[in-house]
């Protein structure tokens, strides 16, 4: 949704009162921050990617922004946001009109293929400064033929819970260019404690909560959104989601979507990384695959390993009402000590391939699983201490494994397996 709104050209110098309901119209309340003298004057920040996506400033290009008066500043963006959660404020112009058009309150003036940018503000000159996305890690340069790498990335996510958007946000900070987010769930009220939305979005679409927060950490990111479970499409359509990835992150609890996404990640050849929290996020596991490395398969873990979750009506427990819960706070903190992990997992496993990547190092197939004791993880399972972490050693595949175990062989009746367990 675009707000346009039938403004003047010009408005007086002097500052005038308008009624409250006016006031709630963005573009009025941006002229009046902009030209009252008594505000102090204000400066335009435009966002690119990098130089090259200067060539996304044709003439009639839409723009995107807000106006922060604490900071004075005008932030303006040629990249669409999800939801509409930034208004057009402005329009890209290739001569100066006498006019607004559109009557946005803010064009940019392109000349000589983007030579040169100039910005104005109801045809007044605004001081103008071009932020590329390197700036956000000037104090922190990573290595550019990893970011380069990374930027092409394509990173499917299934689920879009504690874990899952803490995922999203983590890797878009680290440079991943595309997300595919998928999750049926809507924010609620009690996941705000351990959640990265906030209050205001309580009733969204998760996926839409995660997609606005990439968007604030880089513009540029792109987002595919799909607020249902994908495994109840056709077989096709699943198919098609996972063979456009080049990592599946399966952060959901539901044990059926784990083996299903497993299925699809090996017949497909695309790496995968499962993560989880045990009672009372005490501990959690990450355990990742990747085919082309004979590594044993979800498949195979959950075969052979005793599991110690167990199911509850409260998150994170097995207590059947409140009054038995007995949690500990720092809840949220006790989930991302593992998600963190998984995380880095992730980035190694994207960039296995690098020469230069220390995380990709990591990747082996003797040591794909990782068990992670948080805080209170004394005496429960398998750890012994608190803050336990280790690679839990392997066998290799489960000889019973009826996914991976002599992989070529299993792909003809992969094809049923998936079809009987999608919809249509």
């Amino acid at each position: 949704m675009s707000f346009f709104c039938n403004l003047p050209t010009h408005l007086p110098e002097e500052p005038i009162f308008f009624p409250p309901i006016i006031m709630l119209c963005p573009f009025f309340a941006t002229y009046l921050l902009i030209y009252r003298k008594s505000h102090k004057k204000y400066h335009s920040v435009l966002f690119l990617y990098n130089n090259n996506d200067k060539k996304l400033l044709i003439p009639g290009k839409r723009l995107y922004g807000q106006v922060t008066p604490s900071t004075a500043t005008i932030f303006i963006t040629p990249y669409p946001p999800p939801n509409d959660i930034l208004p057009v404020i402005g329009i890209v112009q290739c001569r100066r009109h006498g006019q607004h058009q559109q009557d946005l309150p803010i064009n940019l003036l392109v000349e000589g293929n983007a030579a040169k940018i100039h910005a104005f503000a109801d045809n007044v000159p605004l001081p103008l400064e071009i932020i590329y996305a390197s700036a956000c890690y000037e104090r922190t340069p990573f290595n550019k033929d990893e970011m380069e790498l990374l930027w092409q990335k394509r990173v499917l996510v299934l689920g879009g819970g504690t874990g899952g958007s803490k995922i999203c946000l983590e890797l878009a900070r680290a440079g991943v260019g595309n997300f595919t987010i998928c999750d049926p769930q809507r924010l609620e009220y009690a996941n705000i404690s351990r959640h990265e939305g906030a209050l205001p979005d309580v009733g969204k679409p998760k996926v839409d909560v995660i997609a606005e927060r990439i968007y604030g950490i880089n513009p540029a990111i792109k987002t595919e959104p799909h607020f249902d479970n994908i495994f109840d499409r056709t077989y096709d359509q699943v198919k098609d989601i996972f063979a456009r990835q080049d990592i599946a992150i399966v952060s959901t609890d539901k044990t059926a979507i784990q083996l299903q996404s497993n299925e699809f990640t090996h017949k497909l050849g695309i790496p995968a990384v499962f993560g989880g929290c045990y009672e009372e996020a005490r501990g959690g596991e990450v355990f990742f695959t990747v085919p082309e490395k004979k590594t044993p398969c979800l498949a195979c873990l959950r075969g052979g390993l005793r599991q110690p979750q167990t199911n509850g009506k409260i998150d994170y427990s097995t207590a059947k009402s409140t009054e038995d819960y007995q949690g500990q706070p720092g809840l949220h903190a006790a989930i991302d000590f593992v998600t963190c992990v998984e995380v880095m997992v992730s980035l190694g496993v994207l960039l296995r391939d690098s020469e230069t990547s220390q995380l990709g190092k990591l990747i082996k197939s003797a040591s794909n699983f990782i068990l992670i004791g948080g805080a209170m993880a004394e005496g429960f399972y398998r750890f012994r201490k608190p803050f336990d972490i280790f690679f839990q050693p392997l066998s290799g595949r489960r000889k019973t494994c009826p996914v991976c175990q002599g992989y070529a062989d299993v792909l003809e009746g992969v094809d049923n397996i998936l079809t009987n367990n999608c919809g249509g």
